[in-house]
């Protein structure tokens, strides 16, 4: 069509073709057309429909939602979409540089990170990035790594408006452990939020009459919906420590909807507040209850008038009503004394279910390595990724919410706040360096005193493992006879340990023992028949962990798949290759000849 020709159609009928066009087309090309164009290429709408169409996720600084719903010339939407396809520039040169180089990680780590959810949308598509890639492996590993890092900021971030007063939602401080094990699923806290929004509506569509019924009536059709679609509670007591059953955001969308009475309870009371009932959690001992506290002003003239008396209720195990009596009952079996009932009957601080929750995290990563750390049986540690990845996710997730919550609900008490620190340093030193910034935002003001042993072992910490990431690796070329020779396996090879039966992957190789003599020692080196004079090789263990293995424990096996270390081996690989059956290495800057 002729220039003149598309003079000749109105504004409206332009404007629709040009939502049709690509943001590029419409700045490269058809702005430059004519002053017309250059003034339909503006319009506020077109470039809120593609800020709306584009990006899907978007940092809170930016209020999306409300100004989504204001007016359009309220908001200069084409350069909020600039700043947006700047964000993605940006992140994927950063995101390409972690790749290519191991050096400096934690800088760009937090480079990525202080984008924060504007960068989210060009995470996950590095995530789910094509399996001909090159570095599929290598790029979907580290997009996740970065994506674990912005979200377990926003669920540290959420926690500290916890710790500091201000008003959180129940949803949201539960919500933030799923934050920690979410990787690139959907469920982040708004996504939570929705996800109760959708069964209100659901809820109401059901119960039209929902509206007229009295607060007591509400809540007891909650309980009931909740329950007629097993929304609530487990399928199998038996299940009943497996670690899925912590997380709200799971227990939302799982086909079987499995949570723990605190989880159970907490989706009751998310239904119902946005009925606007007065709904709580009764911290009982062992198991959580939910109370309702009816209007007395809807409720005086109604049959069922209660007064000002909670309404209990138990939707993990049922939707009829647990009269008080009952539970004042329990808490006197237990030996409670009758002037501290009150405490337990009545509704817990936000901060303390937090707590609680965090504990069942921690009971249930302890079970699961007393009873000797099958995957396959109960409790199970399965969430999304590799099950011990996710069950060092949730450890940390729950060391950080008693370190940040434990002295808000108990009081004042650093001995009490600090003994969670060393724990928090001593897995941020071996699997979370990313996370320096976090370590100073919230734990390094506790220790502001420089005189202090305290104070110096922390910055010590973080100083060592900076200068370990910002340092380049060493060389390790075959160019030397001994290398040749003597070290007989190369990085990227899949073998099995002739002793402990593991999986695992070499990423490095020593000619011989590099470890010291109390390693040695521990280790036993001194009974291999090589003993130390053989090459040694780092390993990554289908269980997350690197290890340090003698030649003569190795035996190379060509798996077709290695299914239990895809999602770990992008720490050091590229890519599986499917004709050689070995990963295809991406530390050669360390390991050039591998």
């Amino acid at each position: 069509m002729h220039l003149a020709s598309l003079n000749a159609l109105p504004d409206e009928i332009l404007q629709i073709v040009l939502f049709q066009l690509s943001p590029q087309d419409t700045v490269l090309n058809v702005q430059r057309v004519s002053k017309r164009f250059w003034r339909l290429g503006n319009e506020p709408l077109l470039w809120r429909y593609h800020c709306r169409v584009q990006f899907r996720y978007w940092d809170v600084k930016h209020r999306i939602r409300q100004k989504f719903l204001g007016s359009v010339g309220d908001v200069d939407w084409k350069m909020l979409y600039i700043h947006r396809k700047k964000v993605d520039t940006q992140t994927t040169e950063i995101l390409d540089s972690i790749l290519e180089d191991q050096a400096n990680r934690i800088k760009k780590f937090n480079s990525i990170g202080e984008f924060g959810y504007d960068a989210k949308d060009t995470l996950l598509r590095h995530c789910r990035a094509n399996e001909t890639a090159e570095d599929v492996l290598a790029r979907r590993y580290y997009a996740t790594a970065v994506l674990d890092y912005v979200h377990r900021s926003e669920a540290l971030a959420e926690w500290s408006r916890l710790a500091k007063g201000e008003n959180v939602s129940l949803e949201r401080a539960l919500g933030s452990f799923d934050l920690f094990v979410l990787h690139d699923n959907y469920g982040d806290l708004l996504e939570i939020g929705d996800l109760f929004d959708k069964l209100v509506k659901r809820l109401c569509n059901e119960r039209p009459n929902l509206d007229q019924m009295s607060s007591r009536g509400q809540a007891f059709a909650v309980a009931t919906f909740l329950r007629m679609h097993n929304l609530t509670g487990l399928d199998s007591e038996s299940a009943y420590r497996d670690l899925q059953n912590n997380y709200i955001g799971i227990a939302l969308q799982d086909i079987h909807h499995p949570s723990l009475p605190l989880i159970s309870v907490s989706i009751f009371c998310g239904l119902a507040c946005r009925l606007g009932l007065d709904a709580r959690c009764c911290g009982m001992p062992n198991h959580v209850h939910a109370m309702v506290f009816p209007e007395s002003t809807q409720d005086r003239n109604s049959a069922n008038a209660v007064g000002s008396d909670p309404i209990y209720l138990d939707p993990y195990r049922t939707d009829e009503e647990i009269p008080a009596v009952h539970l004042l009952e329990m808490l006197a079996s237990w030996g409670i004394e009758p002037a501290n009932f009150s405490r337990f009957i009545g509704d817990s601080s936000t901060a303390s279910l937090v707590l609680r929750s965090s504990r069942s995290i921690l009971a249930t990563v302890h079970e699961f390595r007393e009873q000797g750390a099958n995957p396959n049986s109960h409790p199970t540690i399965r969430l999304y990724a590799n099950p011990f990845a996710d069950m060092d996710n949730a450890f940390y997730s729950a060391l950080w919410a008693n370190y940040m919550l434990t002295d808000v609900v108990s009081g004042p008490n650093l001995s009490s706040q600090r003994q969670f620190i060393p724990m928090i340093l001593e897995r941020f030193e071996r699997l979370y360096p990313m996370d320096a910034s976090l370590i100073e935002q919230y734990i390094c003001p506790l220790y502001n005193n420089p005189s202090n042993a305290e104070h110096w072992e922390l910055h010590e910490a973080l100083r060592v493992v900076k200068a370990a990431d910002q340092s380049p690796k060493q060389l390790k070329p075959r160019n030397t006879r001994s290398s040749r020779e003597n070290v007989r396996y190369q990085v990227g090879q899949v073998f099995r340990h002739k002793r402990y039966n593991y999986i695992a992957v070499i990423t490095g190789w020593d000619i011989e023992c590099g470890m010291n003599s109390d390693w040695m020692a521990h280790n036993q080196v001194h009974s291999l028949s090589k003993g130390r004079f053989q090459s040694f090789y780092h390993s990554l263990v289908e269980d997350t962990s690197i290890r340090y293995v003698a030649e003569e424990n190795i035996e190379i096996i060509r798996p077709e798949y290695p299914r239990s270390l895809m999602t770990l081996a992008g720490r050091f690989f590229k890519r599986w290759d499917k004709e050689k059956r070995l990963f295809v290495s991406n530390i050669r800057d360390e390991y050039p000849d591998d």
